[in-house]
């Protein structure tokens, strides 16, 4: 016992411990309340504000301040009483001002605070809230406000918990924190809601309904982020707990651009706070109560009054009329400033007005167009049902235009309220027979109640049945009737709602499971798989079910797998049905749908936005599945281009997708859509989305009108084809052009235009106009004149978001957008001859017309942000406005006369400033309260004080600053001050400062000046972000602003003169204000005449002594810019002093900037010796008179000394870009000079007629010479041209000849001889350059020129510098000189002229001259501009110049400045090789370029290795010519290219570039051999590039290409002909047929059907005969042309030539052993037989005649044999069905089996002397069955094919007795 006693006592002792433990953790027993015996007297203070967080910045808000009774009525129910409410409003600076008294708001609300309201409270919980009956929604929400701060849930067991509470802004996540004084019986409570993260949020937006959520990233990017502290001081007593204080605190920020810290801030705050507690009870109240629920928020049921405006509702109707007045007396001549904002006011009245008061208004005004036009446009846009009411009576009426109906219907529905009551009337509108009988108006009128339907759907949870039942009945109707129209109209707009319902509906227009459903055209199936494309955001494992079965499915058309692809992307898949898709692609035979699938995944696989992160990742994980080749596949394919960009900072992004689907029948696309999306803090949404499909429209465009169908060749084709087995011809496909346009995801229109449309088109143009009311209309018009003014409201955006603050008032985020245009037109026009009854469009090249127009065309695009309290009472908000006027005045008279080809277009000059645009922008916080309508405070965010920036002040040493004073600190500051801010930087800008930029063009002769000037203020000196660079006041304006000028100008006059008179005209021009005429009386002819007036003399400084020596001394010194040609090959025919600008260009070289250029970097040392050699012969060389010789891109001319040996140098050039002349120049002393002038024209012939050299012209004479030698040079043309290249090599490099016009054939050879030997730098160079070929970088090999290999730099040698040799070859290459002029209009006629003019008292003062030269007929084309400034004193000119100089190179440059000889660029493309392959190099260099070009190309030359690597280039830092930049393109293959960019300090590189389509490139040569292309690139790239493009298919001995390019080797059967090549149109248009001739030579005959003849091609004793329905022709020399000229035969080499274009073959060549067709682009898709479809669908190649896939070559060949009757035809083959010999197991069971395609067999009576084996499917049945292959009803060939077997087809027979019945 005494062992238990302790164990006992301790026992004991820990109960009794654990029992005080209890008793003293347990808490008080907290349950909040009020006794129902007592009243409670609180203070109450809520208040508002909204700005920007950072102060000195102004806010505007509200604060209510009162006093609150509650006592009890019973239990659980108690009254409040709200004594004394005070509102204050608050519009200033914060913190420094402070809130004021608005009576007016205390007066209008107060009212509705007289009568007590009742709630239910229970434990910390309030229940229902009643109120007066009729008591507005604003005073019930404050009151909830109130209440929400006595709403608190205690839980006895926890201090620390969290929940979701019901509250004010719906149930929420919050958290409580309870700490307890037991001390003194008090408890205090910190309650925190989390207002981001609601189960039930109250928030009401409008207009958003087309932005869709991410899945991804929600919480992170929501712009508006808000949350709320609750404390409580709780007071234990007797009686219960007691609320003795609640403060509360609630923060919504919003970041519009998703800046961290560029928010704009809502703060609220209340304080409760006990005064009093008097025992009394509360009195029942006598009046009558009704329940407004708990303490959710309860929006009004009409949403309030837009935040930009306050009106009173009473009496709308008087309010309406009155703002229609006012808008349209103020918007006459111009808009007025308010009236987008009296726009608005006029919406909101009218969403507030009856039906009855609409229809009153409307009577009022009906007779007066503008008021008409504004009120439909008011009534359009407000939204509401009674609009929709007015909008369907005024159309039943027929009160409306056509055009008005259109926009009212369609601005009605799209910026229609969706709810139920909406819609319904929506529905009934759409339905009502007048909108039904018009097309146009249905489609509007549907799509936008689709749209109306969707924006519906998406706030309910189930879209009632009635919503979409018109829709759905139309597709009904479109199905039963079999109308593709309404078909199309019903699918999209079931793509408009996107409502999952719709999937049955769509199900019978795709082609699965439905059998109807291929009877579709292919365009309704691809509408039908668009309109899945919505409803798949909210179904998607129905839709990807329904378009991974379309894109599995190989035989759909491939256009519709295509469009199923693009759509299942869409809906995002997950990586299982990605790698399904990729794993269709790998088995995919039909190339256009594979190389879609592939690309769409790369796309996608390249997305960096967050919320296709899962699709990138997955698309890269299924991309290794796929083979690469897809990746390497030309433009003719199907593809997917992506461009997108994401910035993290401020999680925004945008994408772009263009989808390109390519039909095998057409060379260009047949489907392009591109859309826009844009990713915002969470959200995307569709920008924009456009289509175009094209259809058919080859044969339109190509359409011939040849009755192919006529010619008796067309049946004897149809009969051929039905010998094959299964054959169809392809189906004519309907012509179609469609396209469609999507904003936001809603298609608002689509075109469709058919065939008939397309024809119609057509007959207008062509017909005369009394046949056409449309054309009579438009010249009846045009007699009349046009005059009227239209202003029309375009847009009106909403976009509004309304959430609860804790007070009880609303916080509304809200953006409107309103765009208004307007055109006051007033068009005269007059014609001569005037327009007859039978006009035709073609007659007005022949007439002359004058127009008088004033036309002034605007656009004013307002647009306000705002975020604050908005209440039927008052709003206090910020407000961010933007205002965008665009104003373009046009005002001219213009003359244009088509057979002179003259316009002429006068105009006013400035007479006033005109604002063109102006943009203005302010943030300002604004108050604004019924009670005082037409007053409204506002105060600028920014204030005009706002503290200064640190940056600006100055440091002050400190005895500097104790000796000053602290006054001269203004003075300091002020000069710095100034300096800084004529810098434009808005970074560092102060408050108080202005932002100034103004940037003026004076355009003085024109009395114009245009002006750009910018002011701008902003708070980004508080934080740089771009909200506060919104924050503040920006004004931008592009004026013109009238200019005092010496003389006051009438009228502006441009005149434009193409063609002949343009040379005329210049003179005349001039001529009329020039003071020198006698002067110019000294020019005998037109071209010197020009030369002077262009000033072009001082430009080339060309001073031809021979006429005008006096007159114009040489001007030595003077340093010259290049002239207009840089090649050798663009001679001059100078007759100018000996040192005529080129010596001292050169002797003055050193000092110029511009020419002290680094060497080209093949230039070896003989060429800088020749060079320093031509400086100083020439600056030393006496002046003498003669013709010089003068190369242009060196500009040296050799010396002219009498006495002294004619020196022949080398030319050369002192600058990179030009120095690639390999002429040598050399010029004829004086005495020879009539020798040259009179060789030249007989050695112009052959140079003429070279492919790289220039027409000729001697340059002494300019009369009969010159044009002898021109026209003896172009008949000589074409004879010479094979030998041309080698006639001028053999000059160039300087070997000798007799005469210049010495045979060129026999020199050919020499001159090749020269090219190996003397590459640019000679053997060593080419040495060097093989040793670094090795494995280097791509950009360590030189670019070598087959201009400079054509022409090498070679020094002459010594001992043929004699006498007799200097003039031979000064004659050729004067004669070469004379054929390249510097100025064009030397040999041609300016064929432009353009003049710019001001005109005073009729006479032309001053102003510019744009006059173009062109010489593009010519072998080498050329082009020169000038502009110059027609000002007496002003030398200022411009000119540029373009020219191809000869078949490797090309060059352009312009200058610009004093004479041009100021400014500089030049750029320069020459062909050569690089690396081995065939390469281009582009040049561009700027020499001299003014210091705001170079800054502009500076700072984008910042971006340019950024760029560069995005696109995939290696970088590396190189140190380049400083002023030049070089691309070089070497093509590596026919689709591939190195790409080598060589910028002043860095290269880029690139290798194997894709390119898409390939190019025609030789093979690769040797270095040894590297010869210069014979291929002229400028001439002959474009067609080569086509030609390669047009198919060839060709049979040689047995080896078959087809169109497709794909090879195979075929022995074909003897005497059996083959359909090799045939239209498998409709119009059947030819057919070839080839059989074996003869077998020991392996020789072959073909047969040709088209037009009205059959052509037989036969090998006849080594020659090949031509037989004409059977008429035979002449063996030798054959020429053969049809009637109507569409069929040409003729000789070529061995063989024969059949040209018939009209019937789509380009070329066909036979010569009995090769065959060769080639067929025009037009016929893509078209063809069939042995050569293939030509669709590039290279894996399904063996297409056999009934659309199935031969086995092998050989199944295919035999499938287009055709069989002959028995006993009559010489081929003794036909197909038959054959049964494999042996028996065969099939699954267990013994069958046997027929085969599912023919065999090719012997004829009965006929035994096989030749086979050979073909696989086969078979079909198999039970070796018991009855079938046999006698059978009739077996249709074996649409069985199924079970088995796979070889067996022998027969090839050749031997026939003893032929069975002729068979």
């Amino acid at each position: 016992m005494s062992g238990r006693a302790p164990f006992t006592f301790t026992m004991r002792g820990i109960i009794f411990a654990l029992a005080l433990t209890l008793v003293g953790s347990q808490k008080f027993d907290i349950d909040p309340g009020f006794s129902s015996r007592k009243s409670h007297l609180y203070s109450y203070e809520g208040w508002v504000l909204n700005g920007l967080q950072e102060k000195s910045l102004a806010k505007a808000g509200v604060r209510l301040s009162s006093k609150l009774e509650i006592s009890g009525l019973s239990e659980n129910t108690y009254l409040l009483k709200i004594r004394s409410p005070q509102f204050e409003e608050y519009n200033g600076i914060w913190p420094r001002d402070s809130f004021t008294r608005s009576s007016k708001i205390t007066q209008m609300v107060s009212s509705c605070f007289t009568r007590p309201f009742k709630f239910e409270y229970s434990s910390g919980r309030i229940g229902n809230i009643y109120g007066p009956e009729d008591c507005p929604d604003m005073c019930v929400n404050i009151v909830r406000g109130i209440l929400n701060m006595m709403q608190i849930t205690i839980k006895k067991s926890q201090n620390v918990y969290e929940l979701q509470e019901a509250g004010i802004g719906g149930v929420c996540h919050t958290r409580y924190v309870i700490q307890e004084d037991r001390k003194n019986s008090r408890v205090s409570v910190t309650k925190t809601v989390d207002q981001n993260n609601c189960q039930e949020k109250v928030m009401k937006s409008v207009g958003m309904a087309y932005i869709y959520p991410c899945p991804v990233d929600m919480m992170k990017g929501r712009l508006i982020k808000g949350t709320a502290a609750f404390s409580y001081k709780l007071k234990q007593s007797d009686s219960g707990t007691l609320i003795t204080e609640v403060l509360s605190q609630q923060v919504y920020q919003i970041s519009p651009l998703s800046e961290p810290t560029g928010v704009a801030v809502m703060e609220a705050r209340q304080q409760l706070t006990l005064l009093e507690v008097r025992s009394e009870r509360g009195s029942a109240p006598d009046i009558s109560m009704q329940s407004y629920g708990g303490l959710r928020y309860h929006f009004p049921s009409a949403l309030p009054q837009m935040p930009l405006q306050l009106i009173k509702m009473k009496n709308p109707e008087q309010r309406i009329v009155e703002t229609l007045q006012h808008i349209v007396l103020n918007n006459q001549q111009d808009f007025h400033d308010d009236v987008p904002y009296r726009f608005l006011e006029l919406v909101q009245l009218c969403q507030i007005a009856s039906a009855d008061s609409l229809e009153s208004i409307w009577r009022q005004f009906s007779d007066k167009p503008r008021y008409r036009r504004w009120l439909l446009s008011a009534v359009s846009a407000t939204g509401t049902t009674e609009a929709l009411k007015f909008i369907k009576t005024r159309i039943r009426n027929d009160d409306l235009s056509y055009i008005q109906t259109l926009l009212s219907v369609s601005f009605a529905l799209h910026l229609l309220k969706a709810d139920e009551h909406t819609v319904s009337t929506a529905a009934d509108l759409v339905t009502s027979s007048r909108i039904q009988k018009s097309p146009m108006l249905q489609q509007v009128a549907c799509l936008g109640y689709s749209s109306v339907v969707n924006r519906y759907c998406s706030q309910t949870s189930a879209c009632p049945k009635e919503a979409l039942q018109p829709i759905h009945d139309l597709a009904d109707e479109a199905i039963s009737r079999g109308r593709e129209d309404k078909m199309k109209l019903a699918l999209k707009c079931i793509g408009n709602m996107g409502e999952p319902a719709s999937i049955k509906r769509i199900v019978k227009f795709l082609p699965i499971s439905s059998s109807s459903a291929s009877d579709v055209p292919i365009h309704i199936q691809i509408d039908a798989i668009m309109a899945l494309r919505k409803i798949a955001w909210k179904d998607p494992k129905t839709v990807q079910g329904y378009l991974i079965q379309i894109l599995a499915d190989q035989s759909l058309p491939p256009e519709v797998r295509m469009m199923a692809c693009a759509v299942i992307f869409e809906t995002r898949p997950a990586l299982p049905l990605i790698t399904t898709i990729a794993n269709v692609a790998m088995k995919e035979s039909n190339l256009q749908v594979a190389s879609f699938v592939y690309s769409h995944m790369k796309a996608l696989s390249k997305s960096r936005l967050p919320y296709m992160y899962n699709i990138s990742s997955a698309c890269n994980i299924a991309l290794k599945l796929l083979a690469p080749k897809l990746d390497r596949l030309s433009y003719r394919y199907s593809k997917v281009l992506h461009i997108g960009g994401y910035f993290d900072n401020y999680k925004v992004g945008a994408a772009g997708d263009v989808f390109v689907m390519n039909s095998p029948g057409t060379m260009f696309p047949s489907a392009i859509i591109s859309k826009l999306m844009a990713y915002s803090a969470g959200s995307v949404a569709d920008l924009v989305e456009v289509g175009v499909r094209v259809e058919g429209l080859t044969d339109i465009i190509m359409k011939r009108n040849i009755p192919f169908a006529e010619y008796p060749t067309y049946k004897k084709i149809k009969e051929i084809g039905k010998a094959l087995l299964g054959w169809k011809e392809l189906p004519a496909e309907t012509p179609l052009i469609s396209a469609y346009l999507k904003i936001f995801g809603q298609e608002l229109a689509y075109v469709n235009i058919n065939k008939e449309v397309l024809h119609q088109a057509v007959k207008t143009v062509l017909e005369p106009a009394d046949r056409n009311t449309v054309m009579k209309r438009i010249v009846s018009q045009i007699r009349n004149g046009i005059a009227g003014q239209w202003t029309q409201p375009v847009w009106l955006g909403e976009l509004r978001y309304i959430v609860p603050t804790c007070t009880g008032l609303p916080l509304e985020y809200g953006s409107y957008t309103t765009a208004l245009a307007r055109a006051a037109v007033s068009v005269d026009g007059k014609m001569t001859p005037p327009l007859t009854g039978d006009f035709r469009p073609s007659q007005l090249l022949e007439s002359t017309m004058q127009i008088r127009s004033d036309i002034n065309p605007g656009l004013y695009v307002y647009t306000v942000a705002t975020m604050g309290v908005n209440t039927e009472y008052f709003q206090h908000a910020v407000e961010i406005q933007g205002k965008v006027l665009t104003r373009a005045p046009m005002k001219f008279d213009a003359k244009i006369d088509m057979k002179l080809k003259n316009i002429k277009i006068e105009t006013n000059p400035c007479h006033e400033e005109t604002e063109i645009v102006v943009g203005r922008h302010k943030a300002f916080a604004v108050s604004r309260n019924i009670g005082e309508l037409g007053v409204e405070k506002r105060t600028s965010i920014l204030p005009g004080d706002a503290s200064s920036d640190i940056v600006e002040e100055p440091f002050k040493p400190s005895e500097r600053a104790s000796s000053e004073g602290s006054t001269m600190q203004g003075a300091d500051s002020m000069p710095r001050r100034h300096a800084y801010s004529s810098q434009e930087d808005l970074r560092y800008g102060t408050g108080r400062k202005t932002h100034k930029r103004d940037i003026c063009i004076n355009l003085h002769h024109l009395g114009c000046q245009l002006c750009f000037s910018r002011r701008s203020q902003d708070a980004s000196f508080l934080k740089n972000t771009y909200l506060h660079r919104l924050i503040g006041e920006h004004e931008a304006k592009i004026v013109l602003i009238p200019v005092q000028t010496d003389a006051d100008i009438d009228k502006i006059q441009l005149e434009i003169q193409a063609g002949s008179r343009a040379a005329s005209k210049i003179i005349h021009v001039v001529n009329s204000e020039s003071e020198e005429d006698d002067e110019s009386s000294r020019y005998e002819d037109i071209q010197a005449k020009l030369k002077k007036i262009l000033g072009i003399e001082k430009v080339f400084k060309v001073a031809n002594k021979t006429r005008h020596q006096k007159k114009q001394p040489s001007k030595k010194g003077n340093t010259m810019l290049t002239e207009l040609g840089t090649d050798p090959k663009a001679k001059n025919p100078s007759g100018s002093s000996s040192a005529s600008s080129t010596a001292s260009s050169s002797s003055s070289s050193a000092a110029s900037p511009d020419r002290k250029k680094a060497v080209d970097e093949d230039e070896n040392d003989q060429v800088k010796q020749a060079r320093n050699k031509d400086a100083r012969s020439k600056s030393s060389s006496p002046s003498s008179s003669g013709i010089s010789s003068k190369s242009s891109s060196s500009k040296s001319s050799s010396s002219r000394s009498s006495s002294s040996k004619s020196s022949s140098s080398k030319s050369s050039s002192s600058r990179s870009s030009s120095s690639k002349s390999s002429s040598s120049s050399s010029s004829s002393s004086s005495s020879s000079s009539s020798s040259s002038s009179s060789s030249s024209s007989s050695s112009s012939s052959s140079s003429r007629s070279s492919s790289s050299s220039s027409s000729s012209k001697s340059s002494s004479s300019k009369g009969s010479s010159s044009s002898s030698s021109r026209s003896s040079s172009s008949s000589s043309r074409k004879s010479l041209s094979h030998h041309s290249l080698g006639h001028h090599s053999s000059h160039l490099n300087g070997s000798s000849s007799s005469s210049s016009s010495s045979s060129s054939k026999s020199l050919s050879h020499h001159s090749h001889g020269h090219h190996s030997g003397h590459l640019e730098g000679g053997s060593s160079s080419s040495s060097s350059y093989s040793k670094i070929w090795g494995d280097h970088e791509i950009y360590q090999y030189r670019f070598r020129s087959a201009h400079r290999q054509e022409f090498p730099k070679r020094k002459p040698p010594a001992d043929r510098l004699s006498s007799t040799y200097s003039s031979t070859r000064s004659c050729h290459a004067s004669s070469r000189a004379a054929s390249r002029p510097k100025f064009l209009g030397d040999v041609k006629t300016p064929v432009l002229a353009v003049f710019l003019h001001g005109i005073r008292n009729d006479k032309k003062i001053g102003g510019l001259q744009l006059v173009v030269y062109a010489d593009i007929d010519s072998i080498r084309p050329r082009m020169q501009v000038f502009v110059s400034n027609l000002t007496d004193s002003s030398k200022w000119k411009l000119c540029a110049d373009a020219s191809v100089l000869n078949a490797h190179k090309a060059a352009a440059y312009l200058k610009w400045g004093r004479n041009c000889q100021d400014y500089k660029i030049s750029t320069e493309l020459v062909t050569g090789r690089f690396a081995a392959h065939p390469a281009v190099q582009v040049k561009l260099e700027w020499p001299q370029v003014p210091s705001s070009v170079r800054s502009i190309a500076e700072w984008f030359y910042k971006f340019v290795p950024g760029a560069a690597f995005m696109l995939g280039f290696s970088e590396k830092t190189d140190k380049n010519p400083s002023r030049q930049a070089r691309v070089i393109v070497a093509l590596t293959s026919p689709r591939t290219c190195d790409v080598v960019i060589k910028l002043p300090d860095m290269i880029f590189y690139e290798k194997a570039m894709r390119l898409p389509l390939s190019l025609p490139v030789g093979p690769r040569i040797p270095a040894s051999e590297l010869q210069p292309p014979i291929w002229n690139v400028f001439a002959e790239a474009p067609s080569a590039v086509l030609e390669n493009l047009k198919a060839h298919c060709s049979v040689s001995h047995n080896k078959i290409t087809t169109f497709n390019e794909v090879q195979f080797n075929y022995t074909m059967p003897a005497n059996c002909y083959h359909i090799l090549a045939q239209d498998c149109s409709s119009d059947l248009k030819f057919l070839v047929m080839m059989r074996k001739a003869e077998e020991p030579m392996n020789l072959k005959a073909i047969n040709i059907k088209l037009g009205s003849q059959e052509i037989d091609m036969r090998p006849v004793k080594g020659q090949v005969k031509l037989l004409v329905d059977g008429v035979e022709s002449p063996t030798t020399n054959v020429s053969y042309i049809s009637a109507g000229a569409s069929l040409w035969i003729h000789s070529e080499k061995q063989g024969l030539v059949l040209v018939a274009p009209a019937y789509g073959i380009d070329k066909l060549y036979f010569d009995g052993y090769t065959f060769r067709i080639q067929v025009a682009l037009w016929m893509a898709g078209k063809m069939c037989g042995i050569c293939g479809k030509y669709d590039a669908e290279c894996e399904q190649e063996y297409r056999m005649p009934n659309g199935y896939l031969a086995k092998d070559a050989v199944s295919f060949g035999h499938s287009w044999i055709l069989e002959e009757k028995p006993c009559t035809g010489a081929c003794k083959l036909r197909r038959s069905f054959v049964k494999l010999e042996k028996t065969v197991q099939l699954v267990g069971v013994e069958s046997k089996c027929y085969s599912t395609e023919p065999v090719l067999r012997c004829m009965k009576g006929c035994s096989a002397t030749k086979t050979t084996p073909v696989t086969v499917g078979f079909h198999c049945l039970p070796a018991d069955s009855a079938t046999s292959l006698t059978d009739k009803q077996t249709k074996f060939d649409q069985k199924s094919e079970d088995i796979q077997d070889t067996v022998d087809a027969h090839i050749a027979c031997s026939c003893e007795n032929e069975d002729c019945s068979a």
